[in-house]
């Protein structure tokens, strides 16, 4: 059973990354295995093994999760654009509660704690605000640039709030991207798997070690990165001439808003039978 939710936290994630403005970390700090994936992102063939009954299943449903996205998000953002937003940007300010908890779990928020989080906050803003008006697109791209831009969309990948998608689509190689996983385009997808796994094992290594040494300001610049995203992915046109029919947009957005929250009661489920157990134990001895 954790190996079948592994996969599907594993498409979730796989589903976000492939969307230019929503972030796959994102994703993954609220699934709670943010931190699990960045142990696993290493060349040290002892830890990876360690943990291959973990990464297997969560990257079987990357994989899947992208290749959805191709086909399914095409449409929906063709088709039902501002609804789909709607719905990710409630996903987003629902998981943030869920954040904060798992940035305070090892040390409480100090007012310090706020300078990252405003840096990081207004950084993405701007970045943002720069990409939207500088996506580019290709046909054909040289192999080195494919893996150099694809390096640097996989280590911003990794990092919540910041959309690998996005950054890909600013250098250029996102529409190919895209288009190759439809179309099976084994040699082209190929350099692009040689650039993500560049930039996901030198950026995972330093945010893993940012997390262990600074656990909470790091957090903290991960909310603000999150924060920071929000402006760009609400869809503001939508609302102008507001009428009953997008009283829809409204439903998915309160849809992805309470999604977060749900996803705390499995947890809960187990950690209320842990307790009764423990209590069972005590009792009997």
């Amino acid at each position: 059973m954790n190996h079948i939710i592994n996969v599907f936290k594993g498409m979730c994630i796989g589903i976000a990354d492939a969307i230019p403005g929503v972030s796959g970390g994102t994703i993954a700090v609220i699934l709670k295995i943010y931190d699990q994936l960045l142990e696993c992102l290493t060349l040290n063939l002892k830890k990876l093994f360690k943990n291959i009954k973990f990464i297997l299943p969560v990257g079987i449903g990357i994989v899947l999760g992208i290749v959805t996205a191709s086909k399914v998000l095409a449409y929906l953002f063709e088709v039902h654009n501002s609804e789909t937003q709607l719905f990710f940007l409630g996903v987003i300010i629902g998981s943030l509660p869920l954040i904060y908890k798992e940035g305070t779990s090892k040390g409480k928020f100090k007012p310090v704690h706020l300078i990252p989080f405003l840096l990081t906050a207004v950084g993405m803003i701007a970045f943002n605000a720069y990409a939207m008006d500088n996506a580019k697109t290709a046909d054909t791209l040289h192999p080195v640039a494919i893996i150099l831009m694809t390096a640097l969309a996989a280590a911003a990948m990794i990092m919540p709030g910041l959309s690998g998608a996005l950054v890909l689509k600013v250098l250029g190689g996102y529409d190919l991207a895209i288009r190759s996983v439809n179309e099976l385009d084994i040699v082209t997808l190929m350099f692009y798997a040689i650039g993500a796994v560049i930039g996901l094992l030198a950026a995972g290594k330093i945010i893993s070690v940012l997390l262990k040494k600074f656990h909470c300001g790091t957090y903290s610049a991960i909310s603000g990165l999150i924060v920071g995203s929000l402006p760009a992915i609400f869809p503001a046109d939508y609302f102008i001439g507001f009428n009953a029919s997008k009283l829809i947009g409204i439903g998915v957005f309160v849809t992805g808003l309470v999604l977060p929250m749900l996803t705390e009661i499995p947890e809960k489920l187990h950690n209320s039978r842990k307790n009764e157990s423990s209590e069972n134990t005590e009792t009997t001895a």
